[in-house]
């Protein structure tokens, strides 16, 4: 239900915060059910309680919006490139949890994404560090796997399909009327992946990818 269950959803956050993601995300659900033939499989795996980190692969603009609909209960916060925060976007996005990423390997960023996890809340990464050319998943930046070992917490997977056809990297504004799809996948524990810091990053890679797979597979 919109704004309520704030402690469980956004520990910290106030009321009048959790009502503002709500609505922002029930407009851009209605938008994107609106303009695109929209699919999200595994919703029920997002966990309910406690501190989440959210790993997805990049292949549009649009996947924040796609990704935050997918696990709407629980607030998410999210790394943005620092040119974003311009103008009355750069303000929405910062009201509704973006957190300023100057480069790849900014530790300020990376401290922020910790104390939002800290506070029991969650946060989503985009760890091939850019938008995919062509939809496949790429490598994931190593530096990833530090932030992902500090935080401790548990991992869900997350995979977009669609988006790059929606919105491919070189295009201008987002065509419509393209399939949108996103998978959610179970959790991993922050103690499982730490017991194997060296595979922990390809075993989440390795289930994005296969969370895409299955998407692509089951409806094209």
């Amino acid at each position: 239900m919109i704004g309520v269950d704030t402690g469980r959803r956004a520990p910290g956050k106030t009321r009048l915060q959790a009502l503002w993601w709500d609505v922002a995300c029930l407009t851009a659900e209605l938008i994107v059910r609106s303009l695109y033939l929209f699919r999200i499989e595994g919703a029920g795996r997002v966990p309910r309680h406690g501190p989440v980190l959210f790993v997805s692969n990049h292949e549009s603009y649009l996947d924040p919006v796609v990704n935050a609909i997918a696990a709407k209960d629980r607030q998410m916060g999210f790394l943005a490139k620092r040119e974003l925060f311009l103008g009355a976007f750069g303000g929405l996005i910062r009201s509704l949890g973006a957190i300023p990423l100057k480069e790849r390997s900014d530790l300020a960023a990376i401290r922020a994404a910790l104390a939002e996890l800290q506070q029991g809340r969650c946060v989503i990464i985009y760890p091939e560090g850019g938008r995919s050319e062509n939809g496949e998943v790429g490598p994931f930046l190593r530096g990833v796997a530090l932030l992902i070992r500090r935080a401790g917490v548990p991992v869900v997977p997350m995979a977009v399909d669609g988006p790059n056809r929606a919105w491919p990297p070189r295009q201008r504004l987002p065509s419509i009327f393209r399939r949108l799809q996103v998978a959610v996948g179970d959790p991993i524990p922050g103690e499982t992946l730490n017991a194997d810091p060296d595979g922990g990053l390809e075993r989440i890679r390795r289930a994005v990818i296969d969370l895409q797979a299955g998407l692509r597979r089951r409806h094209g």
